[in-house]
Protein backbone atom coordinates (compact mmCIF):
# COMPACT_ATOMS: atom_id res chain seq x y z
CA UNK A 1 0.00 0.00 0.00
CA UNK A 2 1.70 3.69 -1.05
CA UNK A 3 1.01 6.70 1.00
CA UNK A 4 -1.90 8.74 0.56
CA UNK A 5 -0.70 11.66 -2.01
CA UNK A 6 -0.36 14.66 -0.39
CA UNK A 7 -2.80 17.49 0.15
CA UNK A 8 -1.99 21.20 -0.47
CA UNK A 9 -3.57 24.36 -1.09
CA UNK A 10 -2.35 26.76 -3.75
CA UNK A 11 -3.61 30.33 -4.23
CA UNK A 12 -6.79 32.06 -4.17
CA UNK A 13 -9.99 31.99 -6.68
CA UNK A 14 -12.37 34.00 -4.67
CA UNK A 15 -14.65 34.99 -1.45
CA UNK A 16 -17.92 35.15 -1.18
CA UNK A 17 -20.07 37.21 1.81
CA UNK A 18 -22.84 35.95 2.76
CA UNK A 19 -26.10 36.26 5.58
CA UNK A 20 -25.27 33.76 8.33
CA UNK A 21 -28.91 33.87 9.78
CA UNK A 22 -30.61 33.06 5.72
CA UNK A 23 -27.53 31.87 3.64
CA UNK A 24 -28.30 34.30 0.81
CA UNK A 25 -25.00 36.23 -0.82
CA UNK A 26 -24.26 39.66 -0.55
CA UNK A 27 -22.03 39.19 -3.26
CA UNK A 28 -18.45 37.74 -4.03
CA UNK A 29 -15.16 39.23 -4.89
CA UNK A 30 -12.71 37.77 -6.86
CA UNK A 31 -10.06 40.29 -7.29
CA UNK A 32 -8.68 39.47 -3.95
CA UNK A 33 -4.93 38.77 -2.39
CA UNK A 34 -5.57 36.78 0.52
CA UNK A 35 -8.24 35.41 3.42
CA UNK A 36 -6.33 34.48 6.35
CA UNK A 37 -7.89 32.80 9.64
CA UNK A 38 -5.54 32.70 12.69
CA UNK A 39 -6.63 29.92 14.84
CA UNK A 40 -4.69 30.43 17.69
CA UNK A 41 -4.87 28.24 20.95
CA UNK A 42 -3.76 28.95 24.83
CA UNK A 43 -2.04 26.26 27.15
CA UNK A 44 -2.43 26.66 30.48
CA UNK A 45 0.09 25.27 32.76
CA UNK A 46 -0.39 24.52 36.62
CA UNK A 47 2.68 25.21 38.14
CA UNK A 48 3.71 24.97 41.68
CA UNK A 49 6.26 24.13 44.37
CA UNK A 50 9.97 24.33 43.27
CA UNK A 51 9.32 22.20 40.00
CA UNK A 52 10.80 24.04 37.19
CA UNK A 53 8.05 22.19 34.73
CA UNK A 54 4.38 21.91 34.87
CA UNK A 55 2.43 19.38 36.51
CA UNK A 56 -0.07 19.47 33.65
CA UNK A 57 -1.38 21.13 31.08
CA UNK A 58 -4.60 22.14 29.72
CA UNK A 59 -6.22 23.76 26.97
CA UNK A 60 -7.59 27.62 27.09
CA UNK A 61 -8.95 29.78 24.42
CA UNK A 62 -8.85 29.77 21.07
CA UNK A 63 -8.50 33.28 19.23
CA UNK A 64 -10.04 33.03 15.72
CA UNK A 65 -9.28 35.90 14.14
CA UNK A 66 -8.33 36.76 10.14
CA UNK A 67 -8.46 39.42 7.53
CA UNK A 68 -9.02 39.33 3.79
CA UNK A 69 -6.95 41.55 1.57
CA UNK A 70 -9.40 42.65 -1.08
CA UNK A 71 -8.29 44.50 -4.26
CA UNK A 72 -11.49 45.73 -5.35
CA UNK A 73 -14.92 48.09 -4.21
CA UNK A 74 -18.23 46.15 -4.76
CA UNK A 75 -20.90 47.75 -4.75
CA UNK A 76 -21.90 44.96 -1.51
CA UNK A 77 -19.42 45.50 0.28
CA UNK A 78 -20.10 48.17 1.98
CA UNK A 79 -23.36 46.74 3.47
CA UNK A 80 -20.95 43.48 4.43
CA UNK A 81 -18.29 45.31 5.91
CA UNK A 82 -19.65 48.89 6.85
CA UNK A 83 -23.43 48.24 7.33
CA UNK A 84 -23.97 50.71 4.87
CA UNK A 85 -25.98 49.94 1.71
CA UNK A 86 -25.47 51.55 -1.73
CA UNK A 87 -27.81 53.27 -4.01
CA UNK A 88 -26.91 52.14 -7.37
CA UNK A 89 -28.30 53.94 -10.38
CA UNK A 90 -28.82 52.50 -13.65
CA UNK A 91 -27.23 54.11 -16.98
CA UNK A 92 -27.35 57.37 -17.35
CA UNK A 93 -27.22 58.20 -20.90
CA UNK A 94 -27.24 62.18 -20.26
CA UNK A 95 -25.78 62.63 -17.14
CA UNK A 96 -27.22 63.74 -13.61
CA UNK A 97 -27.19 65.39 -10.98
CA UNK A 98 -28.39 65.26 -6.76
CA UNK A 99 -30.81 67.24 -5.31
CA UNK A 100 -28.94 70.50 -4.02
CA UNK A 101 -28.65 70.62 -0.29
CA UNK A 102 -27.99 73.69 1.61
CA UNK A 103 -24.97 73.94 3.64
CA UNK A 104 -24.45 77.42 5.50
CA UNK A 105 -27.78 79.25 6.01
CA UNK A 106 -31.12 77.99 4.34
CA UNK A 107 -31.40 81.25 1.71
CA UNK A 108 -29.63 79.48 -1.53
CA UNK A 109 -32.03 76.70 -2.28
CA UNK A 110 -35.29 77.64 -1.93
CA UNK A 111 -38.33 77.35 -4.04
CA UNK A 112 -39.90 80.73 -4.04
CA UNK A 113 -36.70 83.38 -3.03
CA UNK A 114 -33.38 81.48 -4.25
CA UNK A 115 -32.31 78.67 -6.39
CA UNK A 116 -35.33 76.01 -6.67
CA UNK A 117 -32.81 73.15 -8.29
CA UNK A 118 -29.94 72.55 -10.57
CA UNK A 119 -29.79 70.33 -13.26
CA UNK A 120 -28.66 69.12 -16.21
CA UNK A 121 -29.17 71.86 -19.47
CA UNK A 122 -30.70 70.31 -22.53
CA UNK A 123 -28.31 69.79 -25.43
CA UNK A 124 -24.65 70.16 -22.93
CA UNK A 125 -25.32 66.39 -21.25
CA UNK A 126 -21.97 65.18 -23.34
CA UNK A 127 -20.23 68.43 -20.69
CA UNK A 128 -21.59 67.26 -17.67
CA UNK A 129 -18.71 66.74 -15.41
CA UNK A 130 -18.18 63.99 -12.42
CA UNK A 131 -17.69 65.48 -8.86
CA UNK A 132 -18.85 67.72 -5.89
CA UNK A 133 -19.80 71.02 -6.37
CA UNK A 134 -20.63 74.11 -4.05
CA UNK A 135 -22.23 77.50 -4.88
CA UNK A 136 -22.22 80.38 -2.71
CA UNK A 137 -24.24 83.72 -2.96
CA UNK A 138 -22.48 86.87 -3.75
CA UNK A 139 -25.25 88.84 -3.52
CA UNK A 140 -29.19 89.00 -3.16
CA UNK A 141 -29.72 87.88 -6.86
CA UNK A 142 -26.45 85.82 -7.99
CA UNK A 143 -23.99 83.07 -6.73
CA UNK A 144 -20.45 81.43 -7.97
CA UNK A 145 -19.95 77.81 -8.49
CA UNK A 146 -16.95 76.30 -7.13
CA UNK A 147 -15.53 72.54 -8.09
CA UNK A 148 -14.20 69.87 -5.29
CA UNK A 149 -11.68 68.77 -7.67
CA UNK A 150 -10.94 68.90 -11.68
CA UNK A 151 -10.26 65.36 -12.57
CA UNK A 152 -13.42 65.21 -15.42
CA UNK A 153 -12.67 68.96 -16.46
CA UNK A 154 -11.49 67.72 -19.48
CA UNK A 155 -14.79 65.73 -20.72
CA UNK A 156 -16.49 67.72 -23.11
CA UNK A 157 -15.86 71.29 -23.28
CA UNK A 158 -12.92 72.13 -20.39
CA UNK A 159 -13.20 73.60 -17.67
CA UNK A 160 -10.87 75.54 -15.69
CA UNK A 161 -10.35 77.13 -11.86
CA UNK A 162 -10.35 80.68 -12.26
CA UNK A 163 -8.56 81.03 -8.91
CA UNK A 164 -6.99 79.56 -5.98
CA UNK A 165 -10.23 79.22 -4.17
CA UNK A 166 -12.00 76.68 -6.87
CA UNK A 167 -13.90 79.24 -8.02
CA UNK A 168 -15.07 77.86 -11.64
CA UNK A 169 -17.68 80.47 -12.83
CA UNK A 170 -15.47 83.39 -14.62
CA UNK A 171 -18.15 86.02 -13.24
CA UNK A 172 -21.36 85.51 -11.04
CA UNK A 173 -24.35 84.03 -12.27
CA UNK A 174 -27.48 86.14 -12.25
CA UNK A 175 -30.45 84.26 -10.43
CA UNK A 176 -33.99 85.10 -12.11
CA UNK A 177 -37.38 84.25 -11.10
CA UNK A 178 -38.34 81.13 -12.53
CA UNK A 179 -35.45 80.90 -15.19
CA UNK A 180 -32.53 78.71 -15.73
CA UNK A 181 -28.88 80.46 -15.32
CA UNK A 182 -26.51 78.04 -17.25
CA UNK A 183 -22.99 76.98 -15.29
CA UNK A 184 -20.54 77.80 -18.57
CA UNK A 185 -18.50 74.89 -19.61
CA UNK A 186 -20.50 72.08 -16.75
CA UNK A 187 -23.27 71.18 -19.40
CA UNK A 188 -25.82 72.51 -15.56
CA UNK A 189 -28.19 74.59 -14.79
CA UNK A 190 -29.64 76.29 -12.12
CA UNK A 191 -33.66 77.47 -12.11
CA UNK A 192 -34.54 80.59 -10.27
CA UNK A 193 -37.54 80.43 -7.55
CA UNK A 194 -41.16 81.16 -7.77
CA UNK A 195 -40.79 84.22 -6.30
CA UNK A 196 -39.14 87.57 -6.38
CA UNK A 197 -35.33 86.13 -5.46
CA UNK A 198 -33.57 87.25 -2.09
CA UNK A 199 -31.00 84.97 -0.78
CA UNK A 200 -28.45 85.88 1.97
CA UNK A 201 -24.24 86.57 0.94
CA UNK A 202 -22.23 84.07 2.09
CA UNK A 203 -25.01 80.87 2.52
CA UNK A 204 -23.90 78.31 0.63
CA UNK A 205 -25.56 74.50 -0.75
CA UNK A 206 -23.85 71.78 -2.29
CA UNK A 207 -24.23 68.76 -4.97
CA UNK A 208 -22.85 66.20 -6.54
CA UNK A 209 -22.93 65.58 -10.93
CA UNK A 210 -22.22 62.34 -12.82
CA UNK A 211 -21.46 62.44 -16.33
CA UNK A 212 -22.59 60.23 -19.24
CA UNK A 213 -22.17 56.99 -17.30
CA UNK A 214 -23.21 53.07 -17.50
CA UNK A 215 -24.29 52.74 -14.13
CA UNK A 216 -23.21 54.25 -10.70
CA UNK A 217 -23.02 53.75 -7.13
CA UNK A 218 -23.60 56.01 -3.70
CA UNK A 219 -23.10 55.36 -0.41
CA UNK A 220 -23.12 57.19 3.08
CA UNK A 221 -21.37 55.39 6.33
CA UNK A 222 -21.62 56.53 9.38
CA UNK A 223 -25.14 57.44 9.44
CA UNK A 224 -27.04 57.75 12.95
CA UNK A 225 -28.31 54.39 14.10
CA UNK A 226 -26.40 52.10 11.48
CA UNK A 227 -25.20 48.27 12.56
CA UNK A 228 -22.67 46.28 11.19
CA UNK A 229 -24.07 42.68 10.31
CA UNK A 230 -22.42 39.34 10.56
CA UNK A 231 -21.08 37.71 7.89
CA UNK A 232 -20.30 34.48 6.73
CA UNK A 233 -17.30 33.78 4.65
CA UNK A 234 -16.67 31.34 1.77
CA UNK A 235 -12.98 31.13 0.58
CA UNK A 236 -12.57 29.12 -2.91
CA UNK A 237 -8.75 28.18 -3.02
CA UNK A 238 -7.45 28.46 -6.70
CA UNK A 239 -8.16 24.84 -8.55
CA UNK A 240 -5.09 23.52 -9.50
CA UNK A 241 -3.82 21.51 -12.09
CA UNK A 242 -4.80 18.26 -11.49
CA UNK A 243 -8.34 19.22 -10.44
CA UNK A 244 -8.37 19.51 -6.76
CA UNK A 245 -10.14 22.54 -4.77
CA UNK A 246 -10.44 23.44 -1.51
CA UNK A 247 -12.65 25.81 0.24
CA UNK A 248 -13.31 27.40 3.64
CA UNK A 249 -16.23 28.05 5.20
CA UNK A 250 -16.82 30.73 7.86
CA UNK A 251 -20.17 30.11 9.48
CA UNK A 252 -20.24 33.25 11.13
CA UNK A 253 -17.60 36.53 11.33
CA UNK A 254 -17.43 39.86 12.72
CA UNK A 255 -15.95 41.83 10.10
CA UNK A 256 -15.68 45.86 10.88
CA UNK A 257 -14.04 48.23 8.96
CA UNK A 258 -13.32 48.71 5.02
CA UNK A 259 -10.14 50.21 3.05
CA UNK A 260 -9.40 53.03 1.33
CA UNK A 261 -5.76 53.18 0.19
CA UNK A 262 -5.45 56.05 -2.67
CA UNK A 263 -1.71 55.42 -3.45
CA UNK A 264 0.44 57.01 -6.27
CA UNK A 265 0.20 54.67 -9.25
CA UNK A 266 -0.81 52.19 -7.62
CA UNK A 267 -4.07 49.96 -6.98
CA UNK A 268 -5.85 50.43 -3.80
CA UNK A 269 -5.67 47.03 -1.49
CA UNK A 270 -6.23 46.92 2.44
CA UNK A 271 -7.25 44.37 4.96
CA UNK A 272 -10.71 43.92 6.28
CA UNK A 273 -10.38 42.44 9.88
CA UNK A 274 -12.36 40.00 11.01
CA UNK A 275 -13.23 37.57 14.54
CA UNK A 276 -14.62 34.39 13.64
CA UNK A 277 -17.06 32.89 16.02
CA UNK A 278 -19.06 29.87 16.75
CA UNK A 279 -22.85 29.69 14.80
CA UNK A 280 -25.25 28.22 16.86
CA UNK A 281 -27.76 27.08 14.11
CA UNK A 282 -24.99 25.28 12.10
CA UNK A 283 -23.22 24.14 14.85
CA UNK A 284 -19.25 25.05 14.14
CA UNK A 285 -17.16 28.00 13.43
CA UNK A 286 -16.04 27.06 10.40
CA UNK A 287 -15.83 24.09 7.59
CA UNK A 288 -12.54 23.11 5.69
CA UNK A 289 -13.65 21.07 2.35
CA UNK A 290 -11.49 19.24 -0.22
CA UNK A 291 -12.83 17.80 -3.42
CA UNK A 292 -9.98 15.36 -5.03
CA UNK A 293 -9.20 16.13 -9.16
CA UNK A 294 -10.20 13.51 -11.84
Amino acid sequence: MTLTTHKSVFGIHSVCAYNPESLVPYGIAKVIGSLTLNLTGENIPLNGGSSLYPFAVEKGVIETTGSLSIREVADWMHEAFQGSAATINSAETGGATTTMVNANGTSLLNATTGIASVGVKSGSEADVKSGMFMVKVVSSTTVDVYAMTDVDFLRGTDLIYQNDALKITASALTVATGAAVTIPNLGLELTGGSGTIGMTIGDTAWFDARSINTGSADVTVGATGETIPDVGLMCAAQKKGNGEVFFLDIMRASASGFPYNFAEKAWMEGEVPFTAYRDSIRNGVYRFMHVDGT
